[in-house]
């Protein structure tokens, strides 16, 4: 560190009290010279082939990021980009956003986090404030066809292999931007705070010397690229050898995966705002008292009040961890202050704020910026090298939270007004009192009020509106507005309005229609008098108490499987995230609390509860058979469209693919009837299509039909097609969703199928040559698990292994698709005289004998209609795939 140049100059002096003084001493030596890329450029010739990067089955080594990104670099400077630049980053939780990263900084640009959940409207007003010179996507967005040619690159389909591999060696000044955030603001624009790269370097290198972050540190990655956390979570982590592990979308919002993942990476390194854990924790204790990981050592929270019982019960699950309570703000790099909780003190309001980090400090001043005494409560101001340069492009936001800091003696230095209360403890630690201002903290997210005011203000269906934060019953902020309609209350209208423009998080939960707003003395908005108005339940239909005993129960259950609080009764279960696996969750925990059994579809019908409790009177649920057909979206005047579920059984995975067919086209799912109990008279191919059949032609009698299969529901839909015909019914598509024909073949007795399998060997180890070649680390991982799933089997069932105790849910699961295996042992698919429209996986993570038609060709007499749909076999029915998959699914129906 010695040939580096240091920043150390004397302390600032914080008042007369030397404890005061004492409390601001933080000044210690850092490499002010260095930018977050060569922190990475330096590690990876430490650790070359070290994990640098894990998603789902893949890893990338520090090498192989660091190579990426230096040839992505080249590109992007080959398009113009220069030194000083600003460049958008619009991609999905991905390699690609990482390696974007990495890439924007080598080249000498600022990287600009977009979200690609964000309205459009938000996305281009980033794009423009921040005056990006090259927008980096990783799949068409509708914001990339708005912006003007040359100014996006699209580097999932780019080609960099031919750029050099070496560092660039760029001559970056560590003042320059490293990236600007967007967080809210309160004009009804977002702010954006430049953060240079000298401030980012000072905050990583004082966590990971801190808490002794290093080679064998595993971080679990949860949170936005927009959101600051993540600075610290990419850049710093890999500035020490660690891994970052990659929380997939669908993970994020699954307590049960974020457990999983906890345990199967064996995470060292938490970090996230307290609800997330605080969830995580409540669905251990209520689901797996027993679960314990002996990894996990460091636990950051920030962004939000930390419950003070949460460090206890999160110690109970990981014995080992110590926790960090921090905070600060964006405008200050992430984090300017820490606590660590070794105990909770009775007498405790609150986690304290703790003390400054090294070459931050905090100065608790009265309205006349003079220092307050300890104990008296004053607002809270930011100093040192973490403070931001300004808000890009607004000088007179910038101007009014960021102020010359007279404690400081460095020239030119500022400090930036937080808007936060705080005093000064006995022990000279701070403690947080809560904001001065309209700014709020909803689910960890920064959120001005007058930001949603603005949007709600501009509304055709407003005369006026006022946004409020209040307290629930578990002390947890949540969104109120006051509204006066024109003419009347529109409250879905409004909602959709505000969806288009903000994110989710800053959409109101309860709504108050008045007359007008009330005003005070000085004929201003009186947001006090606001605050004492009642919540007619009518007005907050988003939450509505259980009151009977079935009500009770059920949103106990619901509370537990979502891992939320105050869950009511008009809940909606996809609104709140709600996929197959908690549907069966939820169904199952209450058939053992009541007795009373309900058939997955119900939810579709009735996605609250309710009217999930209401159906019983109406429809006696509880007497009925359970039925397979499933109505995902019932309603139009098209063909209908029916789906037969793949190796998960279940259908509401075809869910999202329903929103993106068109508005007229029905769609239904089709599952197994036996999901309750174990069918045992259902038990060939043919078994299992005439149930479907039987379905599909009680709802729909004269037809003509159109079907489909996913994965292994493909060749059960062959042979519903084989049967439909038989009884002289129309089939007017038949479509397959990645589905190998070749595998009715190979699925068969080893003696009856040998000489095609050695046949093939030499095929597949060519094509995994190639495959190695061209994507490394996904062919590895994906080999590898095959070859550790082979290797699990052959323990449980010769006995060496120890079967895992699985949940009810997931043990009849697992029943019913060994019966449908060795149903298709016996199947022989022939012939037939249709047409088969095969939509194909672009990317191909295994071998397959026919990688353009998949084996169809030979059995579809009237040819084979191929629809490649981007993603792999698993992905092309997520976001964003299934976008483009709606599209391609409704223009061959309408072409059938």
């Amino acid at each position: 560190m010695s040939s580096h140049p240091f920043y150390s100059p004397k302390s600032p002096n914080y008042s007369s009290s030397n404890d005061q003084a004492h409390f601001n001493a933080t000044r210690v030596p850092y490499p002010m010279d260095k930018t977050l890329n060569t922190l990475l450029e330096e590690q990876v010739l430490k650790t070359p082939d070290h994990i640098a990067l894990r998603l789902g089955k893949e890893s990338m080594t520090y090498k192989d990021l660091n190579e990426r990104a230096n040839q992505l670099a080249r590109l992007i400077i080959e398009c113009g980009v220069k030194q000083g630049d600003n460049v958008g980053l619009l991609v999905l939780r991905s390699f690609d956003m990482i390696i974007g990263m990495y890439a924007i900084l080598k080249a000498g640009a600022a990287y600009i986090p977009i979200d690609p959940e964000y309205p459009v409207d938000r996305q281009l007003y980033i794009l423009s404030n921040a005056a990006i010179s090259l927008l980096l996507s990783d799949s068409t967005h509708p914001v990339t066809d708005l912006i003007p040619a040359g100014k996006s690159l699209n580097i999932s389909t780019a080609s960099v292999d031919h750029y050099h591999k070496s560092n660039l060696n760029l001559s970056i000044d560590s003042r320059q931007l490293a990236y600007i955030i967007y967080t809210s603001g309160s004009t009804g624009k977002p702010k954006g705070v430049m953060i240079e790269h000298h401030s980012a370097v000072n905050l990583i290198l004082w966590v990971n010397q801190q808490f002794n972050i290093g080679t064998e540190d595993r971080l679990l990655f949860l949170t936005s690229m927009c959101f600051d956390l993540s600075v610290y979570d990419i850049f710093g982590i890999l500035a020490t050898g660690g891994s970052l592990v990659i929380a997939e979308q669908a993970q994020l919002s699954d307590i049960n995966q974020l457990h999983w993942m906890l345990q199967h990476y064996q995470i060292t390194f938490w970090d996230s705002v307290p609800t997330t854990l605080d969830y995580l924790v409540k669905e251990l204790e209520l689901t797996d008292k027993d679960y314990r990981q002996l990894s996990l050592r460091v636990c950051f929270l920030s962004g939000d009040w930390i419950p003070l019982s949460l460090p206890d019960r999160l110690k109970h699950f990981f014995p080992n961890v110590s926790v960090i309570s921090l905070g600060g703000a964006t405008e200050a790099t992430v984090w300017s202050n820490y606590f660590v909780v070794e105990k909770i003190e009775p007498d405790w309001r609150s986690i304290p704020y703790g003390k400054p980090i090294n070459n931050n400090f905090f100065y608790i001043l009265d309205e006349q910026l003079q220092p307050v005494p300890a104990g008296v409560t004053g607002e809270l101001f930011i100093g040192g090298v973490g403070v931001a340069r300004g808000y890009a492009n607004d000088a007179e936001k910038t101007t009014a939270a960021f102020l010359p800091d007279p404690f400081n003696t460095d020239s030119g230095a500022t400090m930036y007004r937080t808007g936060d209360l705080g005093r000064m403890l006995p022990d000279m630690n701070m403690e947080f009192l809560g904001r001065k201002d309209t700014q709020v903290k909803i689910r960890g997210f920064r959120v001005e009020l007058g930001e949603i005011e603005h949007v709600l203000n501009q509304s055709e269906h407003l005369e006026s509106a006022i946004v409020l934060a209040k307290d629930d019953q578990q002390g947890k902020k949540e969104l109120i507005a006051y509204v006066v309609p024109l003419p009347t209350f529109e409250k879905k209208a409004i909602v959709t309005y505000l969806e288009s423009l903000l994110p989710n998080y800053m959409i109101p939960l309860a709504w108050v229609e008045m007359q007008s707003l009330p005003l005070n003395i000085n004929g201003k908005i009186d947001r006090k008098a606001l605050l004492d108005v009642a919540i007619p339940r009518e007005a907050s239909p988003t939450y509505a108490a259980p009151i009977n005993r079935l009500e009770k129960i059920m949103t106990t259950i619901w509370e537990q499987v979502f891992g939320m609080e105050k869950l009511g009764i008009n809940d909606n279960f996809f609104e709140l995230g709600g996929h197959s696996i908690m549907a069966m969750q939820i169904l199952s925990r209450f058939e053992k609390e009541t007795g009373t059994a309900f058939p997955a579809a119900i939810l579709f019908k009735n996605p609250t509860i309710s009217s999930l409790l209401a159906s019983i009177e109406k429809e006696g649920v509880a007497e009925r058979e359970w039925k397979s057909l499933i109505p995902i979206k019932p309603t139009g005047n098209k063909m209908p469209l029916y789906i037969v579920h793949g190796d998960g059984l279940y259908v509401l995975n075809f869910k999202d693919l329903a929103k993106y067919v068109d508005d007229e086209q029905p769609l239904f799912g089709l599952q197994p009837p036996d999901l309750k109990e174990v069918d045992n008279t259902i038990e060939t191919m043919s078994d299992i299509a005439g149930h479907y059949i039987d379905e599909i032609v009680e709802h729909n009698p004269n037809g003509p039909y159109a079907i489909a299969g996913y994965s292994f529901g493909g060749y059960i839909a062959v042979e519903m097609e084989r049967q439909l015909t038989a009884l002289g019914k129309e089939v007017k598509m038949l479509g397959i969703f990645d589905t190998d024909a070749e595998n009715c073949v190979y699925n068969k007795p080893l003696r009856t199928i040998f000489r095609k399998k050695i046949r093939r060997q030499l095929p597949k180890l060519l094509w995994l040559i190639r495959s190695f070649f061209k994507h490394p680390s996904t062919t590895l991982n994906y080999q590898f698990n095959q070859f550790q799933k082979k290797l699990r089997n052959t323990g449980y069932s010769l006995g060496l292994i120890k079967k895992p105790k699985l949940d009810e849910v997931y043990t009849r699961i697992q029943l019913i698709n060994q019966k449908h295996q060795t149903a298709f042992k016996t199947y022989e698919i022939v012939p037939f005289n249709n047409f088969v429209y095969l939509f194909k996986a672009k990317k191909r993570v295994y071998f397959v004998d026919d990688f353009k038609y998949l084996g169809w060709k030979k059995y579809a007499e009237k040819g084979v209609k191929v629809f490649d749909v981007s993603g792999d076999h698993e992905t092309m029915l997520h976001h964003p795939n299934v976008i483009e998959f709606g599209k391609i699914l409704q223009d061959a129906l309408d072409n059938s």
